[in-house]
């Protein structure tokens, strides 16, 4: 006998039109419950929609195909890879069944047949067994280990145990089969061959006969049920994690970078400025997609830096309570603060450290819709004290600290007597150094200028500072939802970099560095823009400086998340760092790169009060001194006074040095 596929071999006749008879209404439900959910988003054209899709398939196929972002965790990873590849692979041995049976077969034609039939059984064994895998995975990470980011709900419990009952029914029906119906090639069924010697063997033929038919109906119900299901339960996820990764993915901003809404030069003064969202109708279907495709993983919350700082932020809740208001009745008309959906304080408490988007598997932006939120706030005055202070101290001093510009004149006095001249003395300097003003007004951070300084100097290099033409960059202000207020500082800037012909400049604050790098390329500006870190890295590698004193002690670096993350620069601090230590001396921390946990100052916070169980730079301080380090290194001033805080709080200013990198380096270069 030919090895063929027997698709209704043990059933009564005619069991194939009843089959389809049954399916009608599931696919039915299954179709209705597609149209409904893309209409509820707000897809109104089916060719926008495809249009999306298609420009988008790269990332789709990279993200939501190959899972490029879901395996970065082993546990995790395996499980979703396991489940993922065995039911794509069961849908594509259900698809050929249909092929074979319900289309060849009528054309006197036969594909699952042969050597191709017994492969086709082998593989569909294996994939199967992955499936069951993962699924137990899932049910001991939820049920067993209890992980804390995995919610049990009783819609997660009910998809776990239709998926596993129709994996283990499958292996039931081909043991039942084998046994009533043995063939030479049973082998290939390897799973089903086994079940059939071991557990069927010796139940009689009659019974074998009415459980198969009785377990082939409930396996094939429960299996139309699931796919019916889909549009309305937690496995949607399959199509709207794919249908956001391709309609989203391409149009999404590079991380650090806010969409500018309005240009305030350009501005008719009679038009109405809308800024930010406070309902879910004011979102585009695209922003509303990308909460549909929210799976509930909690990855972003437990990147979180605010969330493990016990803040009332989770970036999973943001997203989960928005996208519960599309389905609600009248939640699209609802005001999220005024109904309670979402609390003011939430959105307070990002720190814009793209952690969250830079966890989710499916390029969700969590903090996308925070910072719109506050836009929308901002808008409308509700801000506090500390947060009106700042805005006012921008506006009347140039800088967000309220200090007297007289203070700066002062330092830049400082900075020329170690030979910095002035942009006015050295017109031909091919780099500006923009000091920033973390590094003007606080005590610390002239430090780090200074020996930045030292070091550009000592390089020979040819740069200059504004000196009194510098004013913020106006980042506070647009992290806040200002966006007029960051615009006018942005304009200023703008029109002193043209006038003054500036094309190169070095910055050793993380978020003048992005804000230059990204968020003025919208008012036309292009600079080259570099960190500091990286002009250090530089001079290292073309050897105009040589350290020749390494530093005795252990050191260890803190990734600055608007340097590392948000730019993808973690080789030069690594090379100044290293450069500067001696062998061996260099050691990292558990959370490095992409993964780092964030000081706490990120996106305004700095400047406001934000309720918290512990802080974040303390949870920072503390990955650091598991390291055993004597120094750690930062690239950033703000982070600096975090964590000089942290020390300060937790005792550990005796234990754990605090050094930029460009001390650190120019500590090296000079002998005892």
């Amino acid at each position: 006998m030919e090895p063929v596929r027997e698709t209704y071999g043990l059933m009564p006749e005619g069991t194939d039109v009843l089959m389809y008879l049954v399916l009608i209404p599931f696919a039915l439900v299954f179709v209705y419950g597609v149209f409904y959910r893309l209409r509820t988003i707000g897809v109104r054209s089916f060719r926008e929609l495809v249009s999306n899709i298609v420009s988008g398939l790269p990332e789709m196929a990279r993200y939501g195909l190959l899972q490029r972002k879901v395996v970065g965790e082993k546990l995790a990873g395996a499980m979703h890879l396991l489940i993922y590849s065995g039911m794509i692979a069961l849908f594509i041995g259900t698809t050929l069944v249909f092929i074979d049976y319900d289309i060849l077969r009528l054309l006197g034609l036969r594909m699952l047949r042969g050597d191709f039939y017994l492969l086709y059984e082998f593989v569909l064994d294996v994939m199967g067994l992955a499936l069951l895998g993962g699924l137990s995975l899932l049910f001991y990470r939820r049920f067993i280990k209890h992980e804390e980011r995995l919610r049990n709900r009783t819609e997660y419990a009910m998809v776990l145990a239709g998926l596993l009952f129709i994996g283990v029914s499958g292996y039931v029906l081909e043991g039942v089969r084998l046994a009533l119906e043995p063939r030479p090639w049973g082998d290939w069924s390897f799973v089903g061959q086994s079940l059939s010697k071991a557990v069927f063997s010796s139940f009689p033929a009659p019974f074998l006969t009415t459980f198969y038919q009785g377990m082939w109906w409930s396996h094939a119900v429960v299996a139309f049920a699931m796919v019916a299901l889909l549009p309305y339960s937690s496995l949607g996820h399959l199509f709207s994690t794919l249908l956001n990764i391709a309609v989203n993915a391409p149009k999404q901003l590079p991380l650090g970078k806010m969409n500018t809404p309005f240009r305030i030069d350009e501005l008719d003064p009679t038009a109405e400025i809308k800024l930010g969202f406070r309902t879910i109708a004011e979102l585009s279907w695209m922003q509303k997609l990308g909460l549909d495709a929210c799976t509930d993983c909690g990855r972003c919350e437990a990147a979180c830096p605010a969330y493990a700082a016990g803040t009332p932020l989770s970036p999973r809740d943001i997203v989960q309570k928005l996208k519960k208001a599309i389905w609600s009745e009248n939640g699209g008309d609802r005001d999220v603060f005024a109904s309670g959906l979402i609390d003011e304080e939430e959105v307070w408490a990002c720190t814009t450290c793209s952690a969250c988007i830079e966890a989710c598997p499916v390029l969700i932006r969590p903090m996308d819709y925070i910072v719109e939120m506050r836009r929308a706030l901002t808008l409308e005055g509700k801000l506090d004290k500390r947060k009106t202070a700042m805005l006012t101290n921008l506006s009347r001093y140039g800088n967000p600290y309220g200090f007297d510009p007289s203070e700066k004149q002062k330092f830049f006095q400082e900075l020329a007597a170690m030979g910095a001249k002035t942009l006015d003395e050295n017109p031909d300097a091919e780099y500006v150094y923009w000091v920033g003003c973390a590094s003007i007004y606080d005590s610390r951070g002239r430090e780090i200028a200074k020996n930045l300084v030292k070091i550009l100097v000592k390089a020979n290099l040819s740069f200059a500072v504004l000196g009194d033409g510098e004013t913020c960059t106006g980042d506070p202000a647009r992290r806040i939802g200002e966006e007029g207020r960051f615009q006018e500082l942005a304009l200023q800037n703008v029109e002193t970099f043209k006038t003054r012909g500036i094309r190169k400049i070095i910055v050793n604050c993380p978020h003048c560095f992005n804000t230059f790098k990204k968020e003025y390329r919208d008012f036309g500006l292009q600079l080259e823009v570099l960190h500091h870190s990286q002009i250090i890295g530089e001079l290292l590698r073309t050897g105009r400086i040589k350290p020749v004193r390494p530093l005795a002690e252990k050191i260890t670096l803190h990734d600055s998340c608007y340097v590392g993350r948000i730019n993808d620069e973690f080789d030069a601090p690594r090379l100044a760092v290293k450069s500067a230590a001696r062998p061996g001396g260099f050691v990292e921390m558990r959370r490095v790169g992409r993964n780092s946990f964030c000081c706490g100052a990120g996106g305004s916070t700095y400047w406001y009060e934000v309720k918290r169980r512990d802080r974040e730079s303390v949870i920072r301080l503390r990955e650091a001194l598991d390291t055993g380090a004597d120094v750690l290194a930062l690239e950033c001033p703000f982070c600096m006074q975090m964590f000089a805080d942290a020390a300060r709080i937790t005792g550990a200013e005796q234990k754990l040095k605090l050094k930029d990198i460009a001390e650190i380096v120019a500590e090296s270069l000079e002998p005892s």
